[in-house]
C-alpha cells in the first residue's frame, strides 16, 4: 500500500519516507513504479536506480523553469497567484542530466518532461516568442541526446517521451516548404517505431495548451517534431523495418480511434465531465491509414470499434474508463466517424443536437458542454 502511495508523492517526499525506517527503505522503496522530480540535482543515477528498480514511469517537471523579468531585466520568483507575463526558460542542468539519468531504468516505459507552472498547471516545452535562441538549441540538443539514445539500445525500444517539441515545429513554418530539419529526421529513424506513428507534428501539440482555452486539456503530448505527417509516414514507411505493417495494421487503426481530443468539463454542478471529439488532424490520420491499407472497415465488428472509441475518454491507454454517465461523444464526431464506413451501432450512443454557432452564442463554451443530454449507454 505504502508503495502506491509513494508513486503520486513529490520526490523529496519519497526520500523523506524512506528515512523513516529500514524497512521502508528496503521493502517499499524498490515496488515504487513512478517518480515525479522537481530540480535537476535529482536526477542522480547512481542512488535512484538502486532503490527504484523498477519505475516505469517518471516525470521530471524541472526542465521548464518560469520567471518574471521586469522594466530593469530583473528576474523575479514567480507569484503563485501570479500566472500572466511569465517568461519560459529550458533549465540547461536538466537537459544535460536528463537522457544518461533515465538510462538507468531498465523498466521505463514513459517519461515527461517539462514544466510546472507556479498555479500548478504541468505543461511540455511550447516555443513562443519570448524563448531565447539558447533555449532552442538546449531543446534540440537534448532530443539529438534521445535519438542517439535510442540508437545505442541505452533506451528501452517501447520508452514513450513525452513533453518535448522541436521549437521549429509551426505550421507556417512549413506552409511553403517542407523541413530540412536533421533534429527531426533522426528522431524518426531512432525512437520507438510505436512512438514515432504518434508524434505531433508543425505545432498540433500546442492546440489544446493555450493558457486562454476554455477546455484545458490534460494530455501530455509526445515529441512534437517540425516535419509534415506525409514526410513521418514516408520515413517509418521506407527507411523503418516493419514500418509499412506496423503503420496500416488494424492494431494501428484502433488505436487511432482511440486518440480523439478529450476535454474536461466541469458544470456548475461541479462534477467532472468527459468530451472527446475528433479534430481534423486525427480524422486525417484515420481516413490516411483507411486508404493506405486498404482496410475494408466495413468488415470491423461494431463492438470493437466502439470499445476503440472509447479508448479516448483514458487519460492514456492504461488507465480505466471514467464511469460512463460522465462520458460525451461530440455529436458531428459520431457522424464523421460514420461517413468513414465504420460500423458503429448507435444504439451505443445517445445523440443531440449540437452547438450550431446561433442558438447558443452567448453561451459560455463549458456551460454549453454542461447542457450536453446524451452518452455512452
Amino acid at each position: 500500500m505504502w508503495a502506491l502511495v509513494m508513486d503520486f508523492l513529490p520526490y523529496q517526499s519519497v526520500l523523506s519516507s524512506a528515512a523513516v525506517s529500514r524497512a521502508m527503505l528496503r521493502e517499499t522503496m524498490p515496488l515504487v513504479t513512478m517518480l515525479h522530480l522537481d530540480c535537476s540535482a535529482q536526477l542522480h543515477a547512481g542512488v535512484a536506480s538502486l532503490r527504484y528498480r523498477d519505475v516505469r514511469d517518471i516525470y521530471i517537471y524541472s526542465l521548464l523553469r518560469y520567471s518574471h523579468v521586469d522594466e530593469d531585466d530583473e528576474v523575479d520568483e514567480p507569484d503563485m497567484d501570479d500566472d500572466e507575463g511569465l517568461t519560459t526558460q529550458v533549465d540547461a542542468d536538466t537537459a544535460v542530466r536528463a537522457v544518461p539519468f533515465l538510462c538507468h531504468f531498465p523498466k521505463l516505459e514513459r517519461v515527461f518532461l517539462g514544466g510546472r507552472r507556479p498555479n500548478g498547471r504541468v505543461e511540455g516545452f511550447i516555443c513562443s516568442g519570448d524563448i531565447m535562441d539558447e533555449d532552442r538549441e538546449r531543446m534540440t540538443t537534448l532530443i539529438d541526446a534521445f535519438s542517439g539514445a535510442f540508437r545505442a539500445r541505452a533506451l528501452a525500444n517501447n520508452l514513450w517521451v513525452l513533453g518535448l517539441r522541436c521549437p521549429r515545429s509551426s505550421r507556417t513554418a512549413n506552409m511553403f516548404s517542407d523541413s530540412t530539419c536533421l533534429t527531426c529526421r533522426a528522431a524518426c529513424r531512432s525512437f520507438p517505431l510505436e512512438s514515432v506513428a504518434d508524434f505531433e507534428c508543425e505545432g498540433s501539440s500546442c492546440k489544446n495548451l493555450s493558457r486562454n482555452s476554455f477546455y484545458y486539456s490534460e494530455k501530455l503530448y509526445s515529441l512534437d517534431v517540425c516535419l509534415r505527417r506525409e514526410k513521418i509516414e514516408e520515413i517509418i514507411v521506407e527507411e523503418r523495418p516493419g514500418g509499412r505493417d506496423s503503420l496500416y495494421s488494424e492494431a494501428r487503426f484502433l488505436s487511432l480511434l482511440g486518440r480523439g481530443t478529450r476535454k474536461i468539463v466541469v458544470p456548475d454542478e461541479g462534477k467532472e465531465l468527459f468530451v472527446v471529439k475528433y479534430n481534423e488532424d486525427e480524422l486525417g490520420d484515420i481516413r490516411r491509414c483507411i486508404v493506405h491499407s486498404r482496410m475494408n472497415v466495413k468488415m470491423l465488428s461494431s463492438a470493437a470499434v466502439t470499445d476503440a472509441i472509447k479508448r479516448s475518454f483514458a487519460e492514456d491507454e492504461r488507465d480505466p474508463l471514467p464511469p460512463r454517465d460522465q462520458c460525451y461523444l461530440a455529436q458531428n464526431s459520431f457522424y464523421d466517424l460514420r461517413s468513414l464506413g465504420l460500423v458503429i451501432d448507435e444504439a451505443n450512443f445517445l445523440n443531440a443536437d449540437e452547438w450550431d454557432g446561433k442558438k447558443h452564442v452567448s453561451i459560455h463554451p463549458v456551460q454549453l458542454f454542461s447542457n450536453y443530454n446524451w452518452r455512452f449507454t
